[in-house]
């Protein structure tokens, strides 16, 4: 694995850096900590670790904004489970029976997982294999060949449900179908890096949920599904989402029938 880190700086010491320059990416600014200079590195590299040591001995504040994985295709295949996204290809979308539940306590807006008589319009979503809607995961689309694909492999933990074309109420989309998928695995757990904000007692949500690392799980809330969604919720209202857990049957069924524009990252069981 290759971690790549974007690493913030206050601007006033860019002069102190020089030594760096190479690494230099842009400047920035954010609110909290006014005008910075960002600089890029590969984390196993000794000039990151030089510059870690000189901001520590010499006291200067930076913080980890991004962080980036590559791993080999070898690494890939030993590990049990995965992050898994696509791209938003099914663009917008439509819910004739939506029933999302907005917190009267901490104005959180809880998405439905069940999402009755999906719309989208057919000319205008790009026709993926495996694909999402602006709404996220929660809005996951097949093609016929992944459904019969699935069906086949056995996946676990998948339903199927007709998508229909927005503007015309009962009109099914033929050769797509709509993923019904359920929770199955618990809460993000360190060494994951998590920023969270108040956790809301009524509905169980925190105001924000950010994980800035690779995910990490206590494996004994995982309930062995192929695919599934995470317990938590990701993002902050009014745009909170659920992320896709998938297992390794799953990933390398993905890989040998070179399925496109999904993407895959390596998540860990703490035991």
């Amino acid at each position: 694995m290759k971690e790549k880190v974007w690493i913030y700086v206050p601007q006033v010491y860019k002069e102190m850096l020089l030594q760096w320059q190479a690494y230099y990416v842009y400047d920035t600014e954010d609110s909290e900590n006014g005008k910075l200079v960002a600089y890029n590195f590969y984390t196993y590299s000794k000039d990151y670790k030089d510059l870690i040591t000189f901001l520590q001995e010499n006291n200067i504040y930076s913080y980890i904004f991004r962080r980036q994985y590559s791993f080999s295709k070898k690494e890939l295949e030993k590990y049990e489970i995965f992050l898994f996204w696509t791209d938003d290809d099914a663009k917008d979308s439509y819910v004739s029976d939506l029933k999302d539940n907005k917190c009267y306590k901490c104005g959180t807006n809880k998405l439905s997982l069940y999402r009755t008589k999906l719309h989208v319009d057919y000319k205008k979503m790009k026709k993926r294999d495996i694909m999402s809607t602006y709404v996220g995961d929660i809005e996951t689309i097949v093609s016929e060949k992944v459904k019969l694909l699935f069906e086949k492999e056995n996946i676990s933990g998948v339903e199927y449900e007709p998508i229909y074309q927005i503007g015309k109420e009962n009109k099914i989309i033929n050769g797509f179908y709509h993923l019904i998928l359920q929770e199955g695995i618990g809460e993000v757990i360190e060494p994951s890096i998590i920023k969270k904000g108040q956790l809301c007692h009524k509905c169980g949500e925190y105001e924000y949920f950010v994980c800035k690392t690779l995910l990490n799980f206590n494996r004994e809330t995982w309930k062995e599904l192929d695919i599934c969604y995470t317990k938590n919720w990701f993002g902050s209202s009014p745009n909170k989402f659920k992320r896709l857990i998938i297992s390794n049957k799953l990933y390398k069924i993905l890989v040998e029938n070179n399925i496109k524009n999904v993407y895959f990252q390596p998540a860990y069981f703490v035991d």
